[in-house]
């Protein structure tokens, strides 16, 4: 049996489709299915049934709730030849949990592609110091010596910039733009 694989020219989209999706999906499988082998198989075969699939997906429909839903028939299946490991919820609970997950990936992600475009817009100065403090997790007394300001005006200035970048996302999830 021959299984269809996607066409490379979308394989970038996939790929940054996946990208998205893939906490939520992780989420989902991980709530229903406890075993941890057991759900990272499950997440596998979800993945490979994307890929195998994806020529099949319509991209004016969101992806989360495709995944989610591959994730959902992965879990089923997952139950069915695993009779001795019980699944927890029922097929009703199942669907309720899809649905709040589809609905919070969707809103994690807006709120994610906002903080990509205000961080974006931040002075490099803003973002140095944000890098040296959350990605590269450099004391206080590192960062005032590497950005040459006092120590104590440290914590001020991320206090700034977090609030800057807390007000530029709310606009931005409001439909405002700057």
């Amino acid at each position: 049996m021959n299984t269809p694989r996607p066409n490379r020219d979308r394989m970038p989209e996939l790929t940054l489709h996946w990208g998205k999706a893939q906490p939520a999906v992780a989420a989902f499988v991980r709530s229903i299915v406890h075993n941890h082998h057991d759900a990272e198989d499950v997440i596998q075969a979800t993945v490979t049934h994307i890929v195998d699939h994806y020529d099949e997906y319509d991209p004016a429909r969101p992806f989360v709730p495709w995944a989610i839903g591959i994730a959902r028939i992965r879990i089923l299946h997952h139950r069915d030849q695993n009779k001795r490991k019980p699944l927890l919820l029922g097929d009703t609970a199942l669907d309720a949990l899809s649905n709040a997950i589809v609905s919070e990936a969707e809103q994690i992600s807006d709120r994610l592609d906002a903080l990509e475009h205000c961080l974006g817009r931040l002075s490099p100065k803003h973002q140095r110091l944000l890098a040296l403090r959350y990605q590269d997790k450099v004391s206080r007394p590192a960062i005032a010596d590497a950005l040459g300001i006092r120590e104590n005006s440290v914590s001020v200035l991320l206090r700034r910039v977090r609030q800057v970048l807390e007000d530029c996302v709310t606009r931005r999830i409001g439909g405002t733009t700057e």
